[in-house]
């Protein structure tokens, strides 16, 4: 019995956009029944030596297993698997549910090694052992692996709304597109981990520098974030906080951040986004009962120096407001310093994706209705983040719906300025690696980027925030 890796996707993703959906026990349950026969003859394998005392034990806990894998809650579930291992160490079934958590949870070398020994022990010890192994090897640069599994998946499934399901035409693209990157790295590029002041083992992304160059502000998932929660309908990881740090110029160094902002933070999620021209931020908020989806919000800092309860972006011309916060998800806003255009990421149904690019336009004192970005910049991916710099002649986003990509998430930009755009250039290897690189933000200068990444550069545990020097692209001319 077990639960389709790409239905459990859809659930994953869905959670997270929405964000406010809870799925009962008794939903799970169904969703874990109705796909009983599935891998039948393997349970039947997994159960057929055991006594009945063992057996009943490891039903339950195999049970248990899926929903917790299910429901997100990927740390819980490892133990459940890890508890069917005492009972039976060479069970295959229960070494792929091992493998698939450590690779929910980006562990991906541990994930490698029980992968390795499900494919070893049992061969067909799940539909979608094949699959894993492909995605494992992707993430390890290990390509020619990647492939070779990805194919022999395809070549032995008999789902072709699995095939699509999990993009592999696109995956295969990306694996050949990867292998030929990867042999010409861009070697002037410097990318360095910006330290444990800022960074912890805990996830750090979205970095983001006030444009006076005094303050960088971020986001983080981590055990002081206001309430101290655990997100119980996504992932059950602690919700996002927004941080601020102040450069000392005397040090020449970023001082402690701190998340105490008076009412930026609450206890749900709440993430940066970017700074104004006049140093006012634009954050991002899902709260619970409150916000639709996710939506996007700005503060100002006052003289006094207290932040203000942050509000619906343009919340004064509440015609312009309603344009960008949407029913649907927003994630991502970044404004010109002449405020004349407003570039967003949302999940509208006008989109081609999951998440796509738009924008507004400002005409005398009005703003245009959304419009689209161009299909070759929006996929039916995921475009997470997007970035205006500016000079407005350069746009910066993150997708993992292109071909041209190294991997899960890569930072593309575009020239030529609004309404104009290039065809996306993918920033290369080793900035875009076969991880996830999905939040960016460049200097005014265009020498040098801020992103929320997994690189092995002194890594303190997850995503980390890295500054790289990235001036050998002459992007300002």
């Amino acid at each position: 019995m077990t639960i389709p890796l790409y239905f459990v996707n859809f659930i994953d993703n869905y959670i997270f956009m929405k964000c406010q959906i809870f799925l009962p026990k008794l939903v799970i349950i169904i969703i874990i029944l109705s796909f009983s026969n599935e891998n039948l003859s393997q349970e039947k394998k997994f159960f057929k030596e055991m006594k009945p005392l063992e057996k009943t034990k490891a039903q339950i806990k195999l049970s248990e297993a899926y929903q917790f894998y299910s429901e997100g809650n990927f740390k819980n579930a490892l133990l459940d698997y890890k508890d069917l291992i005492v009972i039976n160490p060479s069970n295959a079934k229960a070494h792929f549910g091992i493998a698939s958590c450590y690779y929910k949870l980006h562990n991906y070398k541990k994930a490698k090694y029980y992968i390795e020994l499900a494919f070893e022990n049992d061969p067909k010890a799940d539909q979608d052992l094949y699959y894993m192994m492909g995605e494992i090897y992707f993430r390890l640069a290990e390509l020619d692996k990647a492939k070779i599994y990805y194919e022999k998946f395809i070549s032995e499934s008999d789902s072709k709304q699995k095939i699509k399901g999990y993009s592999l035409d696109l995956k295969l693209n990306q694996v050949a597109y990867a292998q030929k990157e990867m042999l010409k790295p861009n070697n002037k590029v410097v990318i360095s981990n910006m330290g444990k002041v800022l960074n912890t083992d805990g996830p750090e992304f979205a970095p983001s520098i006030s444009n006076d160059g005094k303050y960088l502000m971020f986001t983080s998932r981590r055990s002081d974030t206001k309430g101290g929660n655990v997100d119980k309908n996504y992932d059950h990881q602690y919700f996002s906080d927004i941080y601020l740090s102040q450069w000392d110029s005397i040090k020449k160094e970023w001082s402690k951040p701190s998340n105490d902002l008076g009412k930026i933070n609450t206890e749900f999620h709440d993430g940066s986004l970017s700074f104004k021209s006049d140093n006012s931020i634009i954050i991002y908020r899902n709260i619970y009962n409150v916000t639709r989806s996710g939506d996007i919000f700005e503060a100002t800092y006052s003289n006094s120096g207290k932040w203000s309860s942050p509000k619906p972006i343009f919340h004064r011309n509440k015609k312009l407001s309603k344009k960008i916060n949407s029913s649907y998800f927003e994630s991502s806003a970044s404004i010109t310093e002449d405020e004349s255009y407003i570039y967003f990421v949302s999940e509208r149904p006008t989109g081609i994706g999951q998440t796509d690019i738009y924008y507004v336009k400002k005409t005398d004192h009005s703003y245009s209705e959304p419009v689209h970005l161009e299909n070759n910049i929006n996929t039916p991916g995921d475009e997470k983040c997007v970035f205006i710099h500016p000079n407005g002649k350069l746009l910066f986003f993150t997708s993992n719906g292109r071909k041209e990509s190294v991997g899960s998430y890569d930072i593309y930009y575009c020239t030529g300025g609004h309404e104009n755009w290039s065809e996306p250039i993918n920033m290369g290897f080793p900035i875009n690696t076969t991880l996830e690189e999905k939040t960016i933000y460049v200097s005014k200068d265009g020498n040098t980027a801020y992103v929320g990444g997994y690189y092995k550069e002194d890594s303190y545990g997850d995503s980390d925030l890295y500054k790289i020097d990235i001036s050998n692209y002459n992007l300002i001319k």
